[in-house]
């Protein structure tokens, strides 16, 4: 049987307000998940791409990062010593935020979400998933990256 009784006003109201809230609130939590590893732990490194040189190892120091823009995907390219190159993806893993490099670790300025240098595994903040990695190598003067 249907019923002909409409709802009032203020149950409307009070249904939008309610769906809104958790709307935001689901847009604020922490559980959010971009990349699908929720564990926290570096990820693998992706070797599925096209090789492209990036930038020339002489930008990027020894012990410094770099932020790139890399067939339109944010790339943080980090020289730990003289023969290494990591690369990874430059958008945190907790709302897409664009992350950078300091001294001893990668930081997002959005949540304060902070990542290792060394691996790009979870350091602190409400990041649900490492930040995912790319082969990298150095070729000659260039800095190759495969995305």
């Amino acid at each position: 049987m249907k019923s002909s009784r409409v709802p009032s006003r203020r149950s409307l109201l009070t249904v939008s307000a309610a769906a809104g809230t958790a709307g935001v609130l689901a847009g604020c939590s922490p559980f959010q998940n971009l990349v699908g590893d929720t564990s926290g732990e570096p990820a693998a490194v992706s070797v599925e791409g096209t090789p492209v040189q990036v930038g020339k190892l002489s930008e990027v120091p020894v012990g410094g990062s770099a932020n790139l823009n890399v067939e339109g995907k944010p790339i943080l390219v980090h020289r730990p010593d003289e023969e290494t190159v990591l690369a990874y993806s430059a958008e945190c893993t907790h709302q897409g935020c664009k992350v950078a490099a300091t001294e001893s670790e990668i930081a997002c300025p959005c949540h304060n979400s902070t990542f290792a240098l060394t691996d790009g595994a979870v350091t602190g903040g409400p990041a649900p998933a490492p930040l995912p990695r790319f082969a990298a190598a150095i070729d000659g003067e260039w800095i190759t990256v495969v995305v």
